[in-house]
């Protein structure tokens, strides 16, 4: 916990100086920390697909870089913006798509945090939450002002402001589910 309330101004320059990644929930300075194998495969997977479908002219996708929304600091897995984000860019305001690959460590904050942190973003339109215990995906859909309501996926993620359909089996190719 913070002696004083920071803005998301002064967490920013901090951060510049900082090593590392960390996140600003408002009130809190979260250090970030590396994920498993089956977290960096899953990533792998999905940036190779999103690159390979995307026309990199009109989108950006781009791979943990933080992200603000009101008093909050986050960096997702992956997001996917309306591109190309400048080179210089540190910090992006506005996203159309999210995905973070959760773990027992940040479940909770990932189902409950981020899912009102990233209902925040007006831009946003799916933040898609996948497993890597198992070839699961939870995506969330923007309805109406600010919620994001969950819809099941079978098979594919559809997202269709984006014009992709990303299948599973594809994303969790080689991951390896130990029982």
């Amino acid at each position: 916990m913070l002696q004083e309330p920071w803005t998301v101004e002064n967490f920013l320059a901090s951060d510049d100086r900082q090593e590392g990644k960390h996140e600003f929930d408002g009130t809190s300075i979260i250090p970030m920390i590396g994920g498993s194998r089956n977290h960096q495969r899953i990533i792998s997977n999905l940036l190779r697909l999103l690159e390979d479908r995307l026309d990199t002219t009109v989108f950006d996708v781009i791979q943990e870089m933080r992200i603000t929304m009101g008093r909050k600091v986050r960096y997702p897995d992956i997001s996917v913006c309306a591109g190309p984000v400048a080179g210089h860019i540190r910090t992006l305001r506005d996203a159309l798509v999210t995905f973070e690959v959760v773990s027992d460590d940040t479940e909770a904050t990932d189902r409950d945090e981020k899912r009102h942190d990233y209902g925040l973003l007006p831009s946003l339109r799916h933040y898609v939450i996948l497993e890597q215990s198992m070839m699961s995906a939870t995506v969330l859909e923007r309805a109406g002002q600010g919620s994001l309501e969950t819809i099941l996926t079978t098979g594919a993620i559809a997202l269709p402001e984006i014009g992709v359909d990303l299948p599973l089996d594809a994303i969790y190719r080689s991951v390896r589910f130990t029982p």
